[in-house]
């Protein structure tokens, strides 16, 4: 799968198996370094108690003394051991290696019974670090034996490194995941956000690329509203400035009543209160709210004339919507009057209300004058308008009334087949 097909929940998903994985590698090379260790201690308890069989098969073999200091140093040497004595019961030292290694000087009678916790018992071996005793009952005689300390300085270190490379690459492993999964996922959700915002639907096929270019597509729609924004704006300031600076004029010779300046100011005025209205971020009042009850609000609102009939397919016990109920019934007023204005003869308006796919939808159709492909794509925007006398702010504020709620509006039609506006709203189920 390219990673342009997933989707942001998809990319969720894999962060956190990722993250999980290098989690488990880092404590199953734990695990393992843990047994490794264990199984190095009990090869050297092995090996020891190895060494005692074999002393006791010669303390057992009836040789003389000195023929048995031979064999045990012989044993003593084999393995490599630090140090080894024999001793019996009562505490006679039997043999001590040390007592042949020339280089020792003084030899010293050390009490290795000092250094364990406790004594072993009959058949028992006892380690404390690398020291070992072993109490046999044939010959009844404590074995003592020192490893190396070579033998077990050097696995410590590499058991120690070992464990310190474990934690150093779980922590940069960690690091790098996060950082890459933080500097990858969170543009991701920053354009997802953006796209909700857009009210773009996104789906899993080819999510990045797709998604990018409605993006794109919206925020040059944005650019271009902006400037006819400015360009409408200047264009009817003008008009209006050369108005009042001619009916001034004409005012100063007796010609026109000063009334005439008062009301293209007013007109002015009203112009900048709309613009006002249109670009201050709503405040919603949410609650729960019907769409049904919406409907029939707007539906007392808004005059029809007698040549245009009304049908209401309704759906009934529809899921409530968490909104504004007020500003909702304003955009559909603003949607009812716009098709009783492109309806010039007789004609009918058909609003229908349902759930699908666990999103509630309105739909108001008019059998009106219709709409190319260009005019589809420019209805919603502010300004635009097919009226002389219009702002063209009516469709653009059902539009941000709807998306401020997190719905969608479309506008579909052709040329003199009617038009039908479709809202949409995640219902309170979902």
């Amino acid at each position: 799968m390219r990673f342009g097909r997933l989707h942001p929940r998809d990319i969720g998903v894999i962060s956190v198996i990722f993250i999980i994985l290098i989690l488990f590698v880092a404590l199953f090379n734990l695990y393992i370094s843990f047994q490794f260790r264990n199984e190095f201690i009990d090869y050297g308890r092995n090996n020891v108690l190895s060494i005692m069989s074999v002393c006791r098969g010669y303390m057992n073999g009836g040789y003389d003394q000195r023929e048995l200091s031979s064999l045990l140093r012989g044993v003593s040497q084999s393995f490599g051991l630090a140090r080894m004595t024999v001793s019996d019961t009562l505490g006679n030292r039997i043999y001590d290696s040390w007592r042949y290694i020339a280089a020792i000087a003084p030899f010293e009678e050390t009490d290795h019974m000092e250094s364990f916790t406790r004594m072993p018992e009959a058949g028992e071996l006892v380690q404390e670090g690398n020291e070992f005793m072993y109490l046999s009952t044939e010959p009844p005689a404590y074995f003592y034996v020192s490893l190396s300390p070579a033998y077990t300085v050097v696995f410590g270190n590499i058991f120690r490194w070992h464990i310190f490379y474990i934690t150093i690459s779980l922590l940069f492993a960690s690091f790098l995941g996060l950082f890459l999964l933080r500097n990858l996922f969170l543009p991701m959700r920053y354009v997802t956000n953006l796209a909700q915002s857009f009210g773009i639907e996104m789906k899993k096929e080819d999510f990045v690329s797709a998604t990018f270019s409605e993006v794109y597509k919206k925020l040059k729609l944005r650019e271009q509203m902006l400037v006819e924004f400015s360009a409408y704006i200047a264009h009817e300031f003008r008009n209006s400035l050369g108005a009042v600076i001619g009916l001034a004029r004409l005012v100063e010779k007796g010609k026109r009543p000063a009334a005439e300046i008062i009301k293209e100011c007013r007109n002015m005025e009203e112009l900048i209160a709309r613009i006002l209205e249109y670009s201050s971020p709503l405040k919603l009042d949410l609650g729960d709210v019907s769409l049904n009850t919406v409907l029939n609000d707007a539906l007392s609102r808004v005059t029809l004339p007698k040549r245009i009939r009304v049908a209401k397919k309704t759906m009934a016990g529809i899921p409530n919507i968490r909104g504004d109920h007020e500003l909702l019934a304003v955009a559909l007023c603003n949607l009812l009057k716009n098709a009783k204005e492109a309806i010039k003869g007789k004609g009918q308006i058909t609003i229908v209300t349902g759930v699908k796919d666990g999103v509630c939808f309105l739909s108001v159709e008019d059998t009106g004058v219709g709409m190319d492909s260009s005019e589809l794509a420019m209805v919603f925007n502010p300004f635009f308008s097919r009226k002389a006398e219009g702002m063209g702010l009516g469709l653009a504020y059902v539009r941000k009334v709807v998306e401020e709620h997190g719905g969608h509006v479309e506008a579909r039609g052709k040329k003199g087949r009617g038009a039908t506006f479709l809202l949409e709203f995640p219902s309170r189920r979902r």
